[in-house]
């Protein structure tokens, strides 16, 4: 039944994921998150439940709604597709290790912030503090719980204290001497949260993935003159994504560094 099984998980993240995509843009135009049917941005018609399944719809639906014609961004089902398989990879990856599902609920709950953090900076180049300060408000609460269950936990609380601590100061030391032109307060508190997930010393595997991955990227748009120098760049999708990196790969990347200067 182990293809039942990550059938299931699949289909949870997915799920998650259309709700990621509803949530971002309710947050965004300031609608209720939880009361209403969702509704096609361009009609405003509210969506069928079974024009609503996720990825399914936009193939059945040929990527247009159904009433108006509009197309439908690709983010939608590229958001529920990658959430889906991140869930199943999770999921494999703890059974390998450990099969503990806290630290597999506790990832897929990383997973899905960081996804939405990607998602709203990369179309609004903004980082709300309710999707930061208050994920890591909770992670730093349930490693407390775990440490004294005996329980797996994240980090190790000062392991945590420092990763934030570091990043944090990292960001706002740029944002004090460029005065807010380099980067803005939302990467300030990104950087709190990365360092809660990933403590010391993996925080710094994921900045330097962060900066290589962004000036590689840079420079392939300011080549193709999709951009220029002074472009402003969504720099929490680097972020998001070298934390999701340096989470699952972070100490083998610190042990081949070392390896190389020992």
């Amino acid at each position: 039944m182990t293809w039942a099984y990550y059938l299931i998980i699949f289909l949870l993240g997915a799920a998650l994921g259309s709700f990621l995509n509803a949530y971002a843009w309710r947050v965004r135009n300031g609608t209720s998150v939880w009361r209403g049917r969702s509704r096609c941005r361009e009609c405003e018609t509210q969506i069928r439940w079974h024009d609503n399944i996720p990825i399914a719809s936009f193939f059945v639906l040929q990527g247009k709604c159904r009433d108006c014609k509009k197309q439908i961004a690709l983010q939608y089902p590229l958001v529920e597709l990658w959430m889906g398989l991140a869930f199943v990879f999770v999921a494999q990856y703890h059974r390998l290790i450990t099969d503990h599902w806290s630290l597999i609920i506790r990832d897929w709950f990383i997973v899905f912030i960081l996804t939405l953090i990607f998602v709203y900076d990369l179309l609004h180049q903004e980082i709300l503090d309710r999707f930061t300060l208050l994920p890591a408000g909770i992670l730093f609460v349930f490693s407390l719980i775990f440490q004294s269950s005996n329980l797996p936990i994240l980090q190790s609380i000062s392991g945590m204290g420092i990763g934030a601590l570091v990043a944090g100061g990292f960001f706002f030391l740029q944002f004090a001497v460029s005065k807010g032109r380099w980067i803005g307060g939302g990467d300030i508190r990104l950087g709190v949260l990365m360092g809660v997930i990933l403590g010391w010393p993996n925080i710094l595997v994921a900045l330097m993935i962060a900066y290589v991955l962004g000036a590689v990227v840079g420079l392939v748009l300011v080549g193709t003159r999709k951009a220029d120098m002074q472009s402003a760049v969504p720099f929490g999708t680097f972020l998001t994504a070298a934390t999701f990196v340096a989470m699952f790969w972070g100490e083998g990347i610190v042990g081949w560094y070392r390896s190389l200067i020992m």
